[in-house]
C-alpha cells in the first residue's frame, strides 16, 4: 500500500497573461485502497488505470458562486458542456484557459473517459448531475468519476485542484485449475476453449450527484433493472493452459494484461435470478460446464475474483473480493 499520493498536473493549452490573476489548474490523486472482504483463496486481482486514463480524455464540469452550497452560480468554463481534458506531451491540457474568481465557492465534477463505445452522456448533464447509460455489451471503458469543492482563497488558488477519481463499475476475474488433493496427478492439464457468463442486468443508468439539498457532496445512484436470464456475455474462445494448483497459479480465463471486465453494480444470483458461467476445455470435447455463481453484491469499485477449482468429482468456486488498489507505474499519477 502506498503512504503518499502522486500528482498529475493539468495546465491550459496556452500560456496565461499574469494582469487576468491566476489560472485554474487540476490535479489528479488516487484514492487509498483496503483489502474489504476475503471468502476463499485465490490471488488478489489488482488492475492499474495509469496507462489507460491517458490514453483518454476525461471530462469536467465547474460552477462558482458567492455562497457555499448555492444551488446556482457562474459557470466555469465558456461552455456548459463538459470541458475535454487530455494527457499531452506529459501534462493534461484544455483550451480556453479560466482565472479564478478570489473569494468564490467552486465546484467540480468530472467523469473519464470523456467518451466511449460502452456509454452515452446525457445532454442534460451538468456540474451537479452526471447522467450515463453504460452497457456492458457495447464496449470496456472502466468508468470513473471525481468531484471537489472549496473557495477560492489564498491557499486554494496557490494549488491545483485535487480530483480524486473513483470507479463506477464493478470488475470481474475469472480463472481455472485443477484441485491440490492427492487423488488429482501433478502432472494434470487441460485447456480451456470456450467461456461465457449469462443471468445479469447488462445495462445500466449511473448518475453522479448529489444528496438532495447539499449540493457540496457527491454521491453515486445507479438504475439497473433489466436483468437478462439468455444472453450470453463476456464470450471469450481460445486455448488456455490449466494446472494443478500448488504448483502452479490459477490460468487467467480472459486476455490481456489485467483479466478483467467491466459489470453493472447490481446482485449476483439474487432474487431477479442466477448467474451462471459456461465453459469447455479440451479434454471435454462439445461439453458445456454450467455453474451457478454464488449470491454476490457487485459494488462499485470492487473487484470480485471468481476461481474455479476442477476435481475429480466436481466444480468448487473460491472468490476473492477486493478493492480496486493504484499501483504505481511511474512517477506522475496513479488511479484507484
Amino acid at each position: 500500500m502506498f503512504s503518499g499520493l502522486t500528482l498529475l498536473f493539468l495546465v491550459a493549452c496556452h500560456k496565461p497573461s499574469e494582469e487576468n490573476g491566476v489560472l485554474i489548474s487540476f490535479a489528479s490523486t488516487a484514492q487509498s485502497a483496503l483489502v474489504s472482504t476475503k471468502a476463499g483463496a485465490g490471488e488478489n486481482t489488482v488492475l492499474s488505470t495509469t496507462e489507460k486514463m491517458r490514453s483518454k480524455p476525461f471530462g469536467i464540469y465547474g460552477l462558482y458562486a458567492q455562497d457555499p452550497g448555492s444551488e446556482t452560480g457562474t459557470n466555469v468554463f465558456l461552455s456548459t458542456d463538459a470541458v475535454s481534458v487530455s494527457h499531452q506531451t506529459g501534462s493534461w491540457e484544455y483550451d480556453n484557459l479560466e482565472y479564478w474568481s478570489i473569494n468564490q465557492f467552486y465546484r467540480f465534477r468530472a467523469y473519464h473517459p470523456y467518451s466511449g463505445s460502452a456509454f452515452n452522456v446525457l445532454n442534460s448533464s451538468s456540474v451537479d448531475l452526471i447522467s450515463i447509460d453504460y452497457k456492458v455489451a457495447s464496449g470496456t471503458e472502466d468508468l470513473m468519476f471525481a468531484f471537489w469543492k472549496g473557495q477560492a482563497n489564498e491557499a486554494v488558488i496557490s494549488q491545483r485542484v485535487p480530483m480524486t477519481f473513483v470507479h463506477a463499475l464493478a470488475g470481474l476475474s475469472f480463472s481455472i485449475g485443477f484441485k491440490n488433493s492427492p487423488d488429482v496427478d501433478d502432472n494434470r492439464t487441460d485447456n480451456i476453449t470456450s467461456f461465457a457468463v449469462s443471468g445479469i442486468i447488462p445495462n445500466g443508468t449511473v448518475l453522479y450527484t448529489h444528496p438532495d439539498g447539499d449540493f457540496d457532496a457527491a454521491t453515486m445512484i445507479w438504475i439497473a433493472e433489466n436483468y437478462d436470464a439468455s444472453t450470453k456475455y463476456y464470450q471469450w474462445t481460445g486455448s488456455n493452459a490449466f494446472y494443478k494448483l500448488g504448483a502452479h497459479t490459477a490460468t487467467p480465463i480472459f486476455d490481456g494484461p489485467d483479466n478483467v471486465v467491466m459489470a453493472i453494480p447490481q446482485s449476483s444470483s439474487g432474487a431477479k435470478g442466477p448467474t451462471k458461467v459456461f465453459f469447455t476445455t479440451s479434454e471435454g470435447g462439445d461439453a458445456v460446464n454450467e455453474i451457478t455463481l454464488p449470491e454476490v453484491q457487485w459494488e462499485p469499485g470492487v473487484i470480485y475474483s471468481y476461481t474455479f477449482i476442477i476435481s475429480q468429482s466436481k466444480i468448487d468456486v473460491e472468490i476473492t473480493i477486493k478493492d480496486w488498489e493504484p499501483v504505481e507505474i511511474n512517477e506522475d499519477i496513479h488511479i484507484l
